[in-house]
Order: C-alpha cells, then sequence, then structure tokens
C-alpha cells in the first residue's frame, strides 16, 4: 500500500487549520451579532435622584455592550412628566418616562389610556420615604416618646402624635427640650407639586390626618375633608427646593437641622452621600439621624416604556450588575431581586432592614391632592 506523499500531508493538514479558523471566527461572529449593530437610543425622562446612577460609566458600559442601549436621561419632577399631553411627549420623542412613585404612574395610565400601543411598566428599584433629622431633635422626640431607637435605628413610631398633636397645633421646638432648636415643630420636604420626595411626605401626612389612623389610604370624600389643613401645612413651609436631589444637597449643606430640624426625603440619600463621602462620612453621619416613619410610604421607582426600545431598557436594568449598583453606590432597593440588598453593606447610617409600609392614595385622590398643592383654590 502506497503511503501518501509528504506534500499531500502538508497540504491536508492547512486545510484542516483553514477550516477551524472559518469555524472559530464564524461562532465568534455568530454568538456575539449585536456588537456590530449601533446601540439604540432610548431618551427618558425621570426623577432627579436617579441622574447619577445614569451618568455612572459602569452603567452605561453594561447598557451599551450587553444591550446595545444608550440612554439620554433628563430629569423631570415626576408629577411634571406624567402629566405632560400625548402631544408633548411626542413632539419631545420621549421613549420612557421614569417617575418615583407607583402613584404618578396610575396618574399616568388614568390620562393617557389607549395613547401609546407599545406601553410597558415595571417597577425596578424602591426606595422607602424617611425623615432626616439631627441629634438635638432626634434626642427630643425620643424623650416625648415620638422617636424610639431599636437598636442602632430610629423609628418614628408615634407619626400620627407628630401630626397631630405637634405639627397641626404648632407646638415648638423649645417646648418639648430640643436643646438650641428655635421655632414651630414641622417636617419640611421638597416642594410637593413639583417633586415626588415632597409629594410622598404630603401622601403619609394625608392618610393620617383624613383617616386618623395613617394605615389607610384614604376615599375622595375624606381627602377632600383634610385638604385645607394638607394646604396650612404646605404654606408653613414657605419656599422648597423643586428638586428632590437638590433639595437634600441643600439640607446637609445649610446646616442639617439648624435649617429645618425634620427634612423629608429618600433613604437612598444617604446611602449616595456616604459613599460619594468615603473616609469623610463619619464626619457627615456625626449630625444625622435617619428616622423612619410607622408607617412610611415605599417610593417605587417604575419606568413607563412608551415603545419597544423602552421595554429592552426594563429588562435590561434588571440585569444583576446594574441592581447591585443601583444600592451600593446609590442606595435604590433593588424591586425586581429578593435579598439583593444587605443594610450591613452602610453599617455607619443605621438602616432598618425592613419597615412597615401603608398604601399610597389611588389615582382620583393623587390628582385631588395634586392640584390642592399647586392652587389653594381647589383645596376646599
Amino acid at each position: 500500500m502506497r503511503l501518501p506523499s509528504t506534500r499531500f500531508l502538508i497540504g491536508l493538514v492547512m486545510v484542516i487549520v483553514v477550516c477551524v479558523a472559518a469555524v472559530v471566527l464564524w461562532r465568534h461572529y455568530s454568538d456575539t451579532p449585536a456588537t456590530a449593530a449601533p446601540p439604540t437610543s432610548v431618551t427618558c425622562v425621570g426623577g432627579s435622584e436617579k441622574s447619577e446612577l445614569m451618568a455612572d460609566d459602569e452603567v452605561k458600559r453594561i447598557l451599551r455592550d450587553n444591550y446595545r442601549l444608550e440612554v439620554a436621561f433628563q430629569p423631570l419632577g415626576s408629577y411634571d412628566q406624567v402629566q405632560l399631553s400625548t402631544d408633548e411627549i411626542k413632539a419631545r420623542k420621549l421613549d420612557c418616562l421614569w417617575p418615583s412613585s407607583a402613584s404618578a404612574q396610575s396618574v399616568f395610565e388614568a390620562q393617557h389610556t389607549g395613547a401609546f400601543t407599545d406601553y410597558r411598566a415595571e417597577n425596578l428599584l424602591q426606595s422607602p420615604e424617611v425623615i432626616y433629622a439631627g441629634p438635638r431633635g432626634t434626642d427630643a422626640l425620643v424623650r416625648k416618646g415620638i422617636v424610639q431607637r431599636r437598636g442602632d435605628r430610629y423609628f418614628v413610631v408615634d407619626m400620627k402624635g407628630l401630626l397631630l398633636d405637634h405639627v397641626v397645633k404648632h407646638r415648638t421646638w423649645e417646648a418639648i427640650g430640643a436643646a438650641d432648636l428655635r421655632g414651630p415643630i414641622t417636617v419640611a420636604s421638597t416642594d410637593p407639586a413639583k417633586s415626588n420626595s415632597g409629594f410622598t411626605l404630603a401622601q403619609l401626612e394625608l392618610n393620617i390626618i383624613a383617616t386618623a389612623d395613617g394605615f389607610s389610604a384614604p376615599s375622595l370624600a375624606q381627602a377632600r375633608q383634610a385638604l385645607p389643613t394638607m394646604r396650612a401645612l404646605h404654606d408653613a413651609q414657605g419656599l422648597q427646593s423643586r428638586s428632590s436631589d437638590s433639595g437634600f444637597r441643600e439640607w446637609l449643606t445649610q446646616g442639617g437641622e439648624f435649617k429645618a430640624p425634620l427634612y423629608a426625603g429618600y433613604e437612598n440619600q444617604i446611602i449616595q452621600q456616604v459613599v460619594q463621602s468615603g473616609d469623610n462620612s463619619a464626619n457627615l453621619l456625626k449630625n444625622v439621624r435617619v428616622l423612619y416613619p410607622d408607617p412610611t410610604i415605599h417610593s417605587d421607582h417604575p419606568v413607563l416604556a412608551l415603545d419597544p426600545a423602552a421595554g429592552r431598557l426594563i429588562d435590561a436594568l434588571k440585569d444583576p450588575k446594574i441592581q447591585a449598583i443601583a444600592w451600593q453606590r446609590y442606595g435604590f432597593r433593588s424591586a425586581v431581586r429578593v435579598g439583593a440588598n444587605d443594610v450591613g453593606d452602610f453599617p455607619g447610617i443605621g438602616l432598618a432592614d425592613q419597615v412597615r409600609a401603608a398604601p399610597a392614595p389611588a389615582a382620583d385622590v393623587t390628582l385631588a391632592l395634586l392640584s390642592c398643592m399647586k392652587n389653594a383654590t381647589t383645596c376646599n
């Protein structure tokens, strides 16, 4: 039997090498077809507190490389965005809205029924409403039994008493023996007509004033009876910030409890500040207490996708890496991954593992309250 020649064997080897190389290249390009396509641009307006998350370089890289998406994020108050008309949304070429409230979502859906055939909404992040305080005001409220310390955490165990017996009745900090604090006891916030953190406080206050228990959302009839009181609380605040993000920064930089002994905001705001402060976080936290109202209201962060591209964004934002970044750098709790958030990641803040929450009012009550906050003549 005649053996193959050396030239034949060399040729055969070269053919095999070429074939293997072709297979490898084919697999590479067939496994990653999206990398050849340009990213899809998605324009989204959302609450200001999410601006830094969406500007995060790693988040942008994950969205671009893994999902072929680039997001143009524009901050806008939750209720301003959901009350844009259909024509305004289309004129601005918006693909999605990202409010900071399930109530805002319900308002949008009530006013835009059937306007967007590819509409899809899903809550991806959440943060409970908290009350920020300083050591002097907190100590005074602990002595009054309104605030209770449990371990290294603080809870406003008598939110009803704080509101009805002190805020509504214009009791002063001097009257409860708060060292160095002056003036009436109030809970300051951003402008509820413009910013969701302020409006969430207003919803919580409305629950208490209208139902006298705080654990139930009021009917429209109950809410209307409470609206004059709600307007009086709003007017007592004077000028308020229009943005959750800037409002909290102002509170920190302008004296904390000496600017406002009690200030309502999102839990994630203090986490974000601690992360950004790094080694200086101890100096920040020595003058800040995080008080959890019992009950509180969760600030949900649903993405309202108006077209298929924004629907892809909803799926992309569920990515485990993005959800981890949202918590570890910006303090947003996951709304899609059970057990994803460990409060032990931030031992110096005193975060609560779980909080008791009341339901937010329905869309008709929300619109009545919002109208009252915008225009006093609608409160009666």
